[in-house]
C-alpha cells in the first residue's frame, strides 16, 4: 500500500510460508508499484517474520526492490498492516 492506493492483492489458499510468499512477491510485487506510481522509488516494508528472513527471499529483494525497511514482528505501533487486520477483525464480528 502507499499514499496512491493499494497495490494488486492476492488470496491465499493453506498456510503462508516462504515459498508462497516469494511467489506472491514475484507475481505482484513490481506491478503493483508500477500501478501506484512508485516503480523506482518503493520500499518494501516488513517485518521479521521467518518467510520475511529466509534466504531464498533475502537474495531475491537483494536484487529486486530498491530498498527494504524491517521492522519488529507484530509491532502495531509501527507495522500499519497489524492496524489493517484489526479493523477486518471488527467488520467480521
Amino acid at each position: 500500500m502507499a499514499s496512491s492506493g493499494v497495490g494488486n492483492l492476492d488470496f491465499i489458499d493453506g498456510t503462508m510460508n516462504k515459498y508462497v510468499y516469494l511467489d506472491i512477491l514475484k507475481r505482484k510485487l513490481k506491478q503493483s508499484a508500477s500501478n501506484l506510481g512508485i516503480s523506482r522509488h518503493f520500499k518494501l516494508y516488513q517485518d521479521n517474520d521467518p518467510k520475511h528472513t529466509a534466504d531464498i527471499f533475502k537474495l531475491w529483494v537483494l536484487y529486486h526492490c530498491p530498498g527494504v525497511i524491517k521492522i519488529p514482528a507484530q509491532n502495531p505501533d509501527l507495522n500499519h498492516i497489524e492496524h489493517v487486520w484489526d479493523y477486518l477483525q471488527q467488520k467480521i464480528q
